[in-house]
């Protein structure tokens, strides 16, 4: 009985005041991160079983199917680093700053929430390897949320489907910009601020849109379900429903961003100021005395040697 009542109590104050209650937090995630380490070996080691054990005949399948993607992302790498050099190039004469550039790094999912509501997981990557809070992570090339807690060894992300996750999204399609909100788990995203004259139509992607900073633009976030965008008369906007792009149920595995900003190029240095006026008019007058005095010098005789009489 006390210890419920005590839990209930934290529970009543984390609510109340979340950031009072953020050290306890942390020093209970380093405390479990043992055992939710022990719990997910046995998962860990039956992968890694059942692929030591695959058939001969898989395994070379495999190899030649990622032998051939190798050569597709090689060819698409030359053409991308073209664009790049293209963009810079671009970029060099309109003295824009050049554009950010990004690291990955993988990290594996210990533990996930099973509340209908909220949204949160935890990754075995920590502040040891470099993460912090509001970072990034996708699964693929889909945005899967953002770390909101930060250990040593391990770190929280909230999902986008989290009732209290809101990312800024554009329309790949039309190019309008709204905000998905998620709704809880198994639950679509909630597309807002469209107005009632909007064009989205079902299946339009929305991509992140890039405002505010924190999502890098141009990432899938959702796509617009059947039946899911409705116009009610009168109503200043539209509501449209888009289901996630990522499988949360089945995602093991899921990439960490880290956002190096763009370094500008140094400019030259300015060219140095013309002389005024009177500094040239002096110049000229100088240099014209001393061709005047050099054409009035008499020519020296030349000796000449030899010769007889």
């Amino acid at each position: 009985m006390v210890l419920l009542l005590g839990a209930l109590t934290l529970m009543a104050v984390d609510y109340r005041h979340s950031e009072s209650l953020r050290p306890i937090r942390t020093v209970s995630l380093m405390l479990v991160y043992p055992v939710l380490v022990s719990v997910d070996s046995p998962h860990r080691f039956y992968n890694r079983t059942v692929g030591f054990f695959s058939s001969q005949t898989q395994l070379a399948l495999e190899n030649t199917a990622l032998k051939e993607q190798i050569q597709t992302y090689a060819a698409q790498q030359r053409v991308l680093s073209s664009v790049q050099q293209e963009n810079a190039h671009l970029r060099a004469m309109l003295n824009a700053a050049p554009s950010d550039s990004y690291t990955f790094g993988l990290a594996e999912i210990l533990e996930a929430a099973n509340d209908r509501v909220r949204g949160l997981m935890l990754l075995n990557k920590g502040a040891n390897d470099g993460v912090h809070e509001s970072q990034v992570v996708l699964s693929g090339e889909n945005i899967y949320g953002q770390i909101v807690n930060v250990t040593p060894f391990s770190s929280k992300v909230l999902q986008l489907i989290d009732r209290n996750h809101t990312i800024p999204v554009r329309n790949q399609r039309t190019g309008e910009r709204a905000l998905a909100s998620g709704m809880g788990r198994g639950q679509p995203l909630e597309i807002r601020n469209l107005p009632g004259s909007s064009d989205v139509k079902e299946g339009d992607i929305f991509v992140s849109s890039g405002l505010g900073g924190l999502y890098p633009p141009g990432f899938p976030v959702a796509k617009v379900i059947p039946q899911g965008v409705e116009f009610k008369q009168g109503a200043p906007s539209a509501t449209v429903k888009a289901a996630p792009l990522v499988n949360y149920e089945a995602t093991r595995d899921v990439l960490l961003i880290w956002r190096k900003p763009g370094i500008p190029e140094p400019q030259p240095l300015p060219a140095p100021e013309p002389k005024n006026a009177s500094d040239a008019t002096s110049d000229r007058d100088t240099k014209k005395d001393s061709q005047q005095t050099n054409e009035s010098k008499p020519e020296t005789p030349v000796r000449q040697s030899g010769g007889g009489r």
